[in-house]
């Protein structure tokens, strides 16, 4: 299993995403493992590559980028590292131009994990609600009740809650996300759990000051700079 350098759930989480229209997925995959294995994309904060295999007819994207770090001044940083070492990167892969003509970047975001642990982003089915929520310290604590009860059950996966702070899609001020190591499992637990006292309270809580505004699935990729 992949595990973050900061797994512990006591650290938060600031991450940046953006999500890409990709024309030719496997050329795109190439040129992005070049950066990444380079040497200025070594010295670059936790990262990771997702796929989205569901989506909605107003989200064209294909993929998902995401940088994460514990420590916000390091996303900062590097993204000077990037501007400053543009030059350099066109020298060093001459393949820039697939990704250039390849890849169109639908929309950005940062955010931070409020509930969430690192270790498990690598499992490998994710379905993502973009939720907007009216009063996020009500909707926090009837999510943490809900999670101790999803996290006592005997399938593995998990459940995350993320702010979303700047950028992204319109009304969509928070991020649920639900992992599991497959479809297959995924499904299984929804179906079990969403039938569950504890997920019908956390239901009736929220439903009065939520909003599911889109649903999307996905799939890791590939993860850089991880332990």
């Amino acid at each position: 299993m992949l595990l973050f350098a900061f797994q512990s759930n006591a650290q938060q989480i600031t991450w940046q995403c953006s999500n890409v229209k990709v024309d030719n997925a496997p050329a795109f995959i190439t040129v992005w493992d070049q950066f990444m294995n380079s040497d200025l994309g070594k010295k670059m904060t936790p990262h990771a590559v997702f796929e989205f295999l569901n989506t909605n007819s107003t989200n064209s994207a294909t993929h998902q980028l995401c940088w994460f770090s514990d420590d916000p001044a390091k996303l900062e940083a590097q993204s000077y590292s990037i501007l400053a070492g543009s030059a350099k990167f066109s020298e060093l892969f001459p393949v820039v131009n697939t990704y250039i003509n390849n890849v169109e970047e639908i929309s950005n975001y940062m955010g931070q994990a409020l509930i969430a642990d690192p270790g498990d982003f690598s499992l490998r089915y994710s379905v993502l609600y973009g939720m907007n929520v009216k009063d996020p310290a009500s909707y926090a604590a009837a999510f943490t009740k809900m999670k101790a009860a999803f996290d006592k059950r005997e399938s593995r996966g998990t459940v995350e809650l993320h702010e979303i702070i700047a950028g992204g899609e319109k009304g969509v001020t928070h991020v649920v996300i639900v992992r599991a190591p497959s479809m297959a499992e995924w499904l299984s637990g929804r179906n079990d759990f969403i039938a569950s006292k504890a997920f019908q309270e956390f239901a009736a809580a929220t439903r009065p000051i939520s909003d599911i505004i889109e649903t999307t699935s996905g799939t890791p990729v590939q993860f850089y700079n991880v332990q």
